[in-house]
């Protein structure tokens, strides 16, 4: 006798995975054209307040791209697909004038008192000379400048091999935690102990120059508290690992060294990687969530065909 089949966790019919796919990316491109559209009024502040009028027409342009391309129809299929990805890095950029114009009191005081309450301690700070090792220190450092390796490689990969339904998950996922982040960084800004004290003591070497080099030229304050690079790339590796196995061991292994390189480094506190480990979990189980959600609808059409119903 055959087993009754278990009910599935939503109600409806379930959309042709080709339409899922298609949602599950549209709706994360929506995810950055809301946060661009909500994050319009303190970009308008900063804009005042500063006389400096280009973040503003940037981020304007920005919003512009981010909600044509997520018009079916309207454009190339690719750019609907690669948009909340190429968007990141300016999303990035531009945090150090939004977390201006926000307003909000920098909280490093606060992430400070929680640090020595969890760890007794400066792990930030005094790791570095505790464990005053040269290829420890550029193994860590390398592993945390692979970062734009860890969450760009594997969505690329997927997307080459034309695995749409792993690579819109992964898509689906990275905006979520993204979003997280930048959220908590415009509400609760934390500088981080790099722009507090400087970068931890530890040994130099060519890995190390060249990430206090990129930071130098590339990081926004106030975004510390929980650590973007943590939390993306626990997302990437757990996508990494359901999607594309052998290469999400080698991210995975990857990312233990970064988490550990935020702090030895003296780039975050403690508390910081530690947050960014749970955001990261979080944003993986709701991208779970909504690509649940995503498959209920109706009976797929195919692009190009015509209704039943039509006249």
């Amino acid at each position: 006798m055959r087993a009754a089949a278990l009910p599935l966790p939503h109600d409806g019919p379930v959309l042709h995975p080709e339409r899922q796919v298609s949602r599950a990316l549209r709706f994360a491109g929506s995810v950055v054209s809301a946060y661009l559209a909500a994050t319009l009024v303190p970009m308008l502040a900063y804009a005042r307040g500063a006389g400096d009028w280009l973040p503003l027409v940037l981020h304007l342009l920005a919003l512009g791209v981010a909600l044509g391309v997520t018009v079916p129809g309207a454009t190339a299929r690719w750019a609907r697909d690669w948009m909340p990805l190429a968007m990141g890095p300016f999303l990035y950029i531009e945090l150090r004038w939004l977390i201006v114009g926000v307003g909000r009191a920098h909280a490093d005081a606060s992430v400070i008192a929680w640090e020595h309450a969890v760890f007794a301690g400066d792990p930030s700070s005094t790791w570095a000379t505790r464990a005053p090792w040269l290829p420890l220190s550029e193994w860590l450092h390398l592993s945390y400048a692979s970062y734009y390796l860890l969450v760009l490689v594997p969505p690329v990969a997927l997307y080459l091999r034309g695995r749409r339904e792993a690579y819109a998950r992964t898509v689906l996922a990275l905006a979520l935690v993204y979003a997280l982040c930048f959220v908590t960084y415009l509400l609760f800004p934390v500088d981080g102990p790099r722009y507090l004290v400087g970068p931890a003591m530890a040994p130099e070497g060519p890995v190390r120059s060249f990430v206090l080099r990129l930071l130098a030229a590339g990081s926004s304050r106030g975004t510390a508290f929980p650590s973007s690079h943590v939390a993306a790339s626990v997302v990437a590796s757990l996508c990494a690992l359901q999607h594309q196995r052998g290469l999400g061991v080698m991210v995975a292994l990857l990312t233990a060294g970064l988490v550990a390189g935020t702090v030895y480094g003296g780039f975050h506190y403690g508390v910081d990687a530690l947050a960014g480990l749970v955001t990261g979990l979080l944003a993986w189980a709701l991208s779970i969530a909504v690509w649940c959600r995503l498959a209920v609808a109706g009976p797929y059409v195919a692009p190009g065909a015509q209704s039943a119903t039509a006249a």
